[in-house]
Formats: C-alpha cells, sequence, structure tokens
C-alpha cells in the first residue's frame, strides 16, 4: 500500500467512526465533554509520531514529514476536517515539488 493510500485510509477511518460517534451516540456531558474536547490533538500528535518512528529507525520521507508537521500546525483547532485536509495537502504539496 502506497503512502499516500494509507494516508486517505487512516484519515477515512478516523473521520467516519468520529462522524459515526456524533451521530449514534448521545451528547457527552460533563467531564466526559472535558476529555472527548480533548481528543483530536493527541490524536494527531500520536499519528504524527507513529509516521515519523514507523517500523524502523530511519527518518521518513519528506512527504510524510511535511504531512506531519502539517496537521501538527492545524490541530490546535481542534478541528478534525481542518487537521486531515492539512495532512493531505502537506503531503501531496511537498510530493509534487520533489
Amino acid at each position: 500500500m502506497s503512502d499516500l493510500a494509507l494516508l486517505f485510509t487512516v484519515a477515512a477511518v478516523t473521520y467516519l467512526s468520529r462522524a459515526a460517534a456524533v451521530v449514534l451516540l448521545p451528547g457527552a456531558r460533563g467531564y466526559l465533554l472535558g476529555l472527548v474536547n480533548r481528543i483530536p490533538a493527541p490524536l494527531f500528535v500520536s499519528l504524527a509520531v507513529f509516521a515519523f518512528v514507523g517500523d524502523g529507525v530511519a527518518l521518513p520521507d519528506a512527504s510524510t514529514t511535511a504531512a506531519a508537521i502539517a496537521a501538527l500546525l492545524v490541530a490546535p483547532r481542534r478541528s478534525l476536517g481542518l487537521t486531515l485536509a492539512a495532512g493531505i495537502v502537506g503531503y501531496v504539496a511537498v510530493g509534487l515539488i520533489l
């Protein structure tokens, strides 16, 4: 599976599972609401760390690095769609340049 296909697969699974939870589950309240509001940033930080570390100890290619940096830059906005889009745009932009 290519890196771009993997990125789209992870993005789709992440976004669809979050959308399904919003549609199917009741709204969060109290402590749970505070926890849910913090999910996007840690989720994408963990994905970025995996992208950097992966299976080996080698540095990732430039496109993967750009995707992780772009996603991390917009993660504080707490918008899952925006974070996914930034990662995809970063990956594709660097891929086209190089």
